[in-house]
């Protein structure tokens, strides 16, 4: 095996290389491949043919981005045998070989002498989800201001990507309501809340009373009062509220809520649920799930963040019916129901949970300025101790300085100081003009974009995009005092930075961005299962399913354990509530824990992970196209043709009279269609044992009510679906081998351990710098794999190779 060159001996060769492409770009691929293109090419790519490549008007100037990018995908085709046809006669070694070395270095050459004068990455600005940790790490706050901003949108595979990145008139709207919110939560004045726990009295509550008897057509009769407790068997927000039986929060900050309670008429677990809801924003959210052991009271704790706009109530899961199989509407109501409920004997919230009032994060913030608890007979709560513009020049450099993530230059601050003049000259509102002035901090290029200048980046410049690699925020003050030291850029200290972070809670928030996005973990609400077919799906299955991922990837991580795991592992992470839809056994609470997975059984690995196998499925049935496509792209890194525009979808048969593979099997005799299919199609037929929300199934469920004694209550849906036609997940790959499935085709899979690793590398890649995978990065790329399969494609060490490389290192 080649012995790779030291870091330091790379770095010196690369910046020779960018040093001597400076000089005029002398191309001689075109003398070298004019031969190649006469004898097996212009034939069918010239000005009398069809096609969407003509090689007669092409271009050679390599400066062109749209010629490059066109002779570039020509170099990709040529070697890999995709031109000439294959049925087409095969050109000269000699001739091929001298063509595609020459195209190869000049294409090389132009892509470094444009990176040297431009960087690889163009500037990029702050992510939705970066704007809103970076407000509030900075600002010592917990708003969600990313829903402030547009989706994030473009045709790049990661929203970090510069050059899918825009910038709208709503954006610049959305930063300057994100810039007021933020300092509404930050700056907190006035009388400090009891800090002792407020009890939320459902029992003794008119509100809450209202419901008791009101007819079940009118949103009534599903809760009832018992001698200690209130009893619930609904879901809905109406009935217990918060807001409604006379609480809000009353400021922003982190709340802990308590509650005592025990499953009513309860022989199986059952679940108590938080939810949160907002007067602005849509839908409710789940913030809390506990398993409820029949025979047992249990106190349960949450500490989560709230704003004067929120409020939560207590909700439940997992509820058996009563012995007729009736749930709580079909059986008429609460008074003598005798299916399971969940009985709430107490609950308070306590907040904010504040050591100090006013709060830390406006003690933070009003840098230099005295603050005093409760209010003064003046009715102020803050003592300027020199002219009001002095300390709001204070207050704006000491964040300017964090928020910049560099040093500031000389004169930056003058224009955002001066803002707070008017206000102050004509009204005298201190707080008022110093939210004049940060706001526009706030909403600035400054702070909004990423800065650097083509070339090694310097210290700061360097901590940043570590920092919002592995942390998705700005740098904090260890990497900022190495970075003001110069001294961030030894590979020693930076190697040291990267384990302090990856060991950090804060790098899941890099965990779960970076699934989210490579994964398509994001986009697992996109569709709705079927409530007929897949009752069994709610909120806290679909939680569990994505914290399963992140934990499982994770550990990869924390243990440095190779990327193998991706395909096929000994371990997940799992709850009852999972395991339970896994058809495991023995797995108690709601707390996930490691869990060796059974040798004999079909899960190990991503793809067998009912997150993944969510995604990619629609609500009703299940796709081999959809699924093969995300294993040969997401898993393998391969690029795949788009379908021809003239074929159209594939229909599901939610009856169950025709199979999917049945149906792929009449889609694959048109001749269009043959080819890609041939490599899609298997890695989806393995997966097929696996239904639309990641349940393992021998037979297809299909549409009509089903056994009528295997009636479960989930919130208020009752199965209601049959068995269907049988599964069948054999199939040969493209390359003839043959799987009889899920757990033959993961042991083929393991022969690309390789293919996958490359992929795991190029997306960290991707995702860490925010720029694409160029033509020049393709043999440090090299490199990279080289070195990881030295380290046996170990995750947190490929992690490393990224951060040291020359693409992370440099503009």
């Amino acid at each position: 095996m080649r012995t790779l060159r030291s870091l330091s001996c790379w770095s010196v060769l690369i910046q020779g290389i960018f040093l001597a492409s400076l000089a005029p770009l002398a191309l001689g691929f075109e003398a070298e491949i004019a031969p190649l293109l006469e004898v097996s090419c212009l034939e069918c790519h010239d000005a009398e043919t069809k096609t969407d490549l003509n090689f007669e008007e092409l271009g050679h100037d390599l400066s062109d981005p749209v010629v490059f990018r066109r002779w570039e995908m020509v170099y990709d085709q040529i070697r890999t045998g995709e031109m000439p046809p294959k049925k087409k006669a095969r050109p000269d070694a000699a001739l091929l070989k001298r063509a595609l070395h020459s195209l190869r270095n000049d294409l090389r050459k132009a892509n470094r002498r444009a990176q040297t004068r431009n960087g690889r990455v163009p500037v990029r600005r702050l992510t939705g989800i970066e704007y809103e940790f970076t407000l509030q790490d900075l600002l010592g706050i917990g708003g969600a201001f990313a829903n402030y901003l547009p989706p994030e949108g473009g045709s790049a595979k990661f929203d970090t990507v510069a050059e899918g990145q825009g910038i709208s008139p709503v954006h610049i709207r959305g930063y300057l309501a994100g810039a007021d919110r933020a300092l509404d939560e930050a700056i907190t004045l006035g009388r400090r809340p009891p800090k002792e726990p407020r009890l939320i009295d459902y029992q003794n509550s008119p509100y809450v009373a209202m419901w008791f008897e009101r007819e079940l057509r009118r949103g009534g009769n599903t809760i009832k009062k018992v001698e200690d407790a209130v009893v619930t068997f609904d879901s809905r927000p109406h009935v217990m509220p918060s807001h409604h039986v006379g609480y809000r929060p009353p400021y922003p900050g982190r709340y802990r809520i308590m509650a005592g309670a025990y499953g009513y008429q309860a022989k199986t677990p059952v679940t108590l649920l938080l939810m949160r809801g907002s007067d602005t924003r849509d839908g409710t959210e789940l913030i809390g799930a506990f398993d409820l052991e029949p025979g047992t009271t249990r106190t349960v704790t949450v500490t989560t963040y709230l704003t004067p706009d929120d409020y939560f109530y207590p909700a439940v899961a997992d509820l058996d019916c009563d012995s007729k199989g009736q749930n709580i509407f079909g059986a008429g109501g609460a008074i003598g129901y005798r299916g399971e409920g969940v009985a709430i004997t107490w609950l308070t919230i306590q907040g904010p949970l504040e050591e100090n009032w006013p709060p830390a994060s406006t003690r933070k913030l009003l840098h230099g300025v005295e603050l005093l608890e409760g209010r003064g007979r003046d009715g102020s709560t803050i003592k300027l101790s020199k002219p009001p513009l002095e300390h709001v020049a204070e207050i704006v450099r000491h964040l300017a300085e964090v928020a910049f993530r560099r040093p500031l230059r000389e004169g930056e601050l003058e224009g955002f100081v001066r803002l707070a003049e008017p206000t102050l000259t004509e009204d005298g509102d201190f707080e008022k003009a110093l939210r004049i002035s940060l706001r526009a901090l706030l909403s600035s290029p400054q702070f909004l974009f990423h800065s650097g200048d083509p070339g090694l980046l310097d210290d700061h410049a360097l901590a940043t995009r570590l920092s919002y690699f592995l942390w998705k925020s700005l740098p904090d003050e260890e990497l900022s005092r190495l970075a003001g030291e110069k001294r961030l850029g030894d590979p020693t200290t930076l190697a040291a930075q990267v384990e302090r972070m990856l060991n950090d809670e804060k790098s899941m928030r890099f965990i779960r961005d970076f699934l989210g996005q490579w994964l398509g973990l994001h986009e697992i609400d996109a569709t709705t299962p079927d409530d007929k077919l897949y009752p069994e799906y709610d909120d806290i299955l679909r939680q569990a399913m994505l914290r399963e991922t992140e934990l499982f990837f994770q550990e990869l991580v924390v243990e440095n354990l190779p990327v193998r795991n991706l395909i096929d592992s000994e371990f997940s992470f799992l709850n009852r509530r999972l395991a339970k839809h896994y058809g495991m056994t023995g797995v108690r609470g709601e707390q996930f824990r490691k869990l060796v997975l059974p040798e004999d059984g079909v899960r190990g690995g991503l793809l067998t992970q009912a997150s993944v196998l969510k995604i990619t499925a629609n609500g009703t049935v299940t796709s081999p196209v959809k699924r093969g496509a995300f294993v040969l792209t997401k898993l393998l890194g391969r690029v795949l043709s788009p379908p021809p525009p003239d074929i159209g979808s594939i229909e599901p048969d939610t009856r169950g009279t025709t199979t999917i593979r049945e149906t792929l099997d009449a889609h694959r005799n048109v001749q269009s269609c043959a080819r890609c299919h041939r490599e899609i199609d298997p890695p989806g037929f393995a997966l097929e044992c696996f239904d639309p929300i990641g349940g393992f199934r021998t037979r297809y469920r299909s549409s009509g009510k089903g056994d009528w004694s295997e009636r479960k209550l989930f919130g208020r849906r009752v199965y209601e679906y049959k068995e269907g036609p049988a599964v069948d997940g054999s199939g040969v790959t493209a390359e003839g081998r043959t799987f009889k499935g899920i757990r033959d085709f993961k042991r083929l899979l393991l022969t690309q351990e390789e293919e996958v690793a490359r992929n795991a590398l190029s997306n960290l890649i991707v995702y860490a710098t925010g720029g694409e995978i160029q033509f020049a990065d393709r043999d440090e790329i090299n490199q990279l794999v080289q070195r990881s399969r030295e380290e046996e494609f170990c995750l947190r060490a490929m992690i490393h190779m990224v951060v040291q490389s020359q693409m992370f290192r440099n503009k």
